[in-house]
This record gives structure tokens, sequence and C-alpha cells, in this order.
């Protein structure tokens, strides 16, 4: 996953790797150590002088949690994707609108931010519109790093389409309200999908 701002990015990397090649922990942070050389080396060959890398941002390693796996996938723990990619939380598929690739059913509803924000996207969306004069339409992108907070994304951002000469500047703070409304109370939303009362398809 990468986020750019102006001519820095930064680069978040799930890279698994197999147990058996790797002796010990510190063998595994070694490759670590040089993947995040070989990324950043990528990211100044296409422009990027700065660049920020993280590799498998969930381990811990102080008490072993690292990603290894046997196989290379996350199929060895039942994770095979049968649910599929084609049933977005809002029953459309926009191919020349923003929208992710995630199916929100059958996903994790307190940590799989593929299921949490597809809805909390769509609820700011529709907020903004309906609660902020001139504006009539918004989009919401969301990014998460893995490891951080669900209710910290690395990014969140808002697009609007206002009407009536009226100027993104000026609604700019009524924007970013809603938003932070939305995204502060996010246990609330986590309990809604573990009632059931959220459709997700």
């Amino acid at each position: 996953m990468g986020v750019r701002h102006g001519q820095s990015v930064r680069l978040t990397v799930a890279c698994a790797m197999i147990d058996r090649y790797l002796a010990c922990a510190v063998d595994y942070l070694a490759e670590k150590a040089a993947l995040t050389g070989f990324v950043q080396e990528l990211a100044k060959r296409h422009g990027f002088h700065e660049c920020e890398v993280g590799i498998n941002t969930a381990d811990a390693d102080r008490s072993g949690a690292l990603f290894l796996t046997v196989t290379g996938t996350s199929a060895e723990a039942g994770d095979d994707g049968q649910v599929g990619r084609g049933n977005r939380v809002n029953g459309l598929i926009t191919p020349c609108r923003p929208m992710s690739l995630e199916a929100a059913a059958g996903k994790n509803p307190v940590t799989h931010i593929g299921k949490i924000y597809n809805v909390l996207a769509q609820r700011i969306s529709e907020t903004i519109v309906n609660a902020v004069p001139g504006v009539d339409a918004a989009h919401c992108l969301i990014v998460s790093r893995i490891g951080d907070p669900v209710n910290r994304p690395s990014v969140l951002h808002v697009k609007v389409a206002t009407h009536n000469g009226l100027a993104v500047a000026d609604v700019r703070q009524q924007v970013a309200s809603v938003a932070a409304d939305h995204l502060n109370p996010l246990p609330g939303l986590i309990d809604e999908f573990v009632n059931g009362t959220i459709a997700v398809f």
C-alpha cells in the first residue's frame, strides 16, 4: 500500500516469509531489513527520494509474533476468498468512479478495514451530502496501515462537488467535522456489525 504526499511516499509491504527458509528470528529481521533497503532503492529509481517503508508492520518482535507461513499464502489460515470481490456495501459496481475491491461480507467486524472502512466511507459521504449545504456529491477514501488502530487511518480524504459557485474552502471545516464525528465513535459501528443491523451487500 502506498500513500504519496508530494515528492515523498509512505509504503507498507506485507511480505509473508516461509518458515523453513529462516533459522531463527534474527534471520527474519535481517530479511526485513534487506527488503526495506530494496524497496527504498526502487522508490528512488521512480523519483521518490523521501520514502518511509514499513515491512510486516503488524509484527510484534518481542513476543515473537512474526509474519511466517508454511506455504507463503494466507489460504493455509482459511483466508481463501470465497466471498468474492464483486459485492460492495452500496450494492453498486462503479468502474468509472472510486470503489474498493474488498468484499465486506464474512470479514472480521473488529479489525478488517475492508469491511469497516467501506461502510464508514459511505456513511461519511452520505452525511456530508445531507448535512452540509451546497454540497451535491462526496467521495470518501480511507487508507489504513497494518498494525495501526482502526480509528487512526493513514489517510482520510474527502472530495466534494459543490454548486452555485460555492468554494470547497468554505465547507472544508464542516466536512472535516463530519468525518471526525464518524471516526471517533467507531466502536459503535463495530457493535452494529455484530448485532447484524448493517447490510454489507
